[in-house]
């Protein structure tokens, strides 16, 4: 996770848009204060600013909405947005940090494409998985977790459900722990594995790399829009 410290308006402001979601798009200043936990006096100030840059409208009863701002933010987002620049560092630095293979895949239809894939640094390592690979969809690890959250990336998040593991499931000698990439407005943007020998992939070892991949999923998925609150039972239990 992120551990720079931010400034306590900016994040009092975000807390505040994101107090806005699908089911319930317009909120009265008490509903604010309640999903918030922020005074009324706080929300009202930072109202003003958000106002001011089209963030947030008041309508004529009071009550606010979110403003055109960001959706004109959205679309520069859109414009400029380019998946391997956000997923390829992340894996990067997973095979850094761990040494194995590391890899993202999408799906399509009934079957698991390689989109991304850093090949690890391990002598013995999976040489199964390759960029560009399209199988059907299975119940390995990756494939595990594109069906498990294409029905409902929206849920809530335990431990069990967002770290997949899976050894000798598609090959006796391989293993491999995968985790959701998910995205704004809570869609699956696809699934990162780690994969390696089933004789390294150890309880004690998946212990050490849950925390890791667990973080890069989490941080990738802020990145790509998902909002960070969702994620918080996984810090710890991660």
């Amino acid at each position: 996770m992120n551990s720079k410290a931010g400034v306590a308006a900016v994040d009092r402001a975000f807390i505040i848009l994101h107090a806005f979601h699908r089911e319930k798009p317009v909120l009265t200043l008490a509903e604010i204060a309640r999903i918030t936990g922020l005074y009324k006096s706080t929300i009202l100030r930072l109202m003003g600013s958000l106002e001011k840059y089209g963030m947030v409208w008041q309508r004529a009863d009071g009550s606010y909405q979110l403003g055109a701002g960001l959706l004109s933010l959205s679309t520069i987002f859109q414009d400029a947005f380019d998946l391997r620049g956000y997923v390829n560092p992340v894996l990067e630095e997973l095979v850094s940090i761990t040494q194995e293979g590391a890899s993202f895949f999408i799906r399509d239809g009934d079957h698991q494409v390689c989109l991304f894939r850093v090949e690890g640094r391990h002598t013995v390592r999976d040489y199964s998985i390759r960029l560009g690979d399209r199988r059907e969809l299975s119940n390995g690890a990756a494939s595990t977790v594109l069906r498990r959250f294409e029905e409902d990336a929206g849920g809530p998040l335990s431990i069990d459900e967002f770290f997949v593991i899976s050894i000798g499931r598609m090959d006796p000698e391989m293993a491999a722990v995968a985790v959701p990439v998910i995205g704004a407005g809570h869609r699956l943007i696809g699934a990162m594995s780690l994969a390696g020998p089933s004789a390294r992939f150890t309880p004690e070892y998946i212990d050490k790399l849950r925390p890791v991949l667990v973080d890069a999923g989490v941080r990738l998925s802020i990145s790509l829009g998902e909002n960070p609150a969702r994620f918080a039972g996984l810090r710890t239990a991660g």
